[in-house]
């Protein structure tokens, strides 16, 4: 079926992908057992659901909880695309820390600043980006899509003994394993909070994301690295770049010149 297809990422299994455009994706009622998001990008989407209908123009949001039997369907066929993601319901209440979650069906505009916001989500969870980057970003962005307001309010992370060797525990792990495959599951392994929770407090006592301390690192270890007679493109793949392009970017991002420029330098 031209114009439907899906992505799947093999590290990040919890999540899947469907963009669809210019044509019909299903023509039956059903149900998923995943969260559902969705967001129109053109066209009018008519969507049945609750025993209600709504349509849903560019730039609104759908939320379906999962098992709520539904139908999504163009006004018209010439003129329609939108994208949605798939979470399962298990990895929510890990990543969230949460033994059960009341899910609210949504059909809502989405302001310009929150619609950049959605639309950068489902750039970076489809690119190639680390699974750890995916998922934090994927964390951070879900309470505002899903309105997990408790989660925000009341639950503020303190500099108690208890998350300062949370903390620790969490930077020690990444600073003898940096070079390796890390992801939150890890850190949340070994600091014995959610990932929800390990990422507010990095952010609160780091001033950085878990993510962005692991990317840390591997910038400084690629800064020796580069001083040895091997490749640009083997640095980054040591120290755990998808490709050159990529490390050249961040690592430019972090010292204001290209990885050439500083071996030369």
């Amino acid at each position: 079926m031209t114009g439907v297809w899906y992505f799947r990422d093999s590290e990040f299994p919890d999540i899947e992908i469907k963009s669809c455009s210019d044509s019909v994706h299903s023509s039956k009622k059903h149900a998923h057992e995943e969260l559902s998001i969705g967001l129109v990008e053109k066209g009018i989407s008519v969507n049945e659901y609750e025993g209600q209908m709504f349509e849903a123009s560019p730039g609104y949001l759908v939320i379906i909880p999962p098992e709520v039997i539904h139908k999504c369907s163009p006004q018209s066929y010439g003129c329609w695309q939108f994208k949605m993601l798939y979470i399962r319901p298990s990895w929510l209440k890990v990543a969230f820390g949460l033994q059960t979650i009341d899910y609210i069906s949504t059909v809502k505009m989405l302001d310009k600043n929150n619609l950049k916001q959605t639309t950068n989500l489902f750039r970076i969870l489809l690119s190639k980006l680390p699974t750890i980057q995916k998922e934090s970003c994927l964390i951070r962005e879900l309470p505002r899509l899903l309105s997990f307001g408790f989660l925000l309010e009341g639950d503020q992370e303190s500099f108690d003994n208890h998350n300062i060797r949370a903390l620790k525990l969490s930077r020690e792990y990444m600073e003898d394993n940096y070079l390796d495959r890390i992801t939150l599951d890890n850190l949340a392994n070994v600091s014995g909070l959610s990932k929800y929770h390990l990422i507010r407090l990095f952010n609160k006592m780091c001033g950085i994301s878990p993510h962005g301390y692991l990317t840390m690192l591997r910038i400084n270890h690629a800064k020796k690295e580069l001083l040895k007679n091997i490749s640009i493109a083997e640095v980054a793949a040591n120290v755990g770049f998808y490709d050159q392009s990529h490390f050249s970017k961040t690592f430019k991002q972090y010292l204001g010149i290209t990885p050439d420029y500083y071996r030369r330098a």
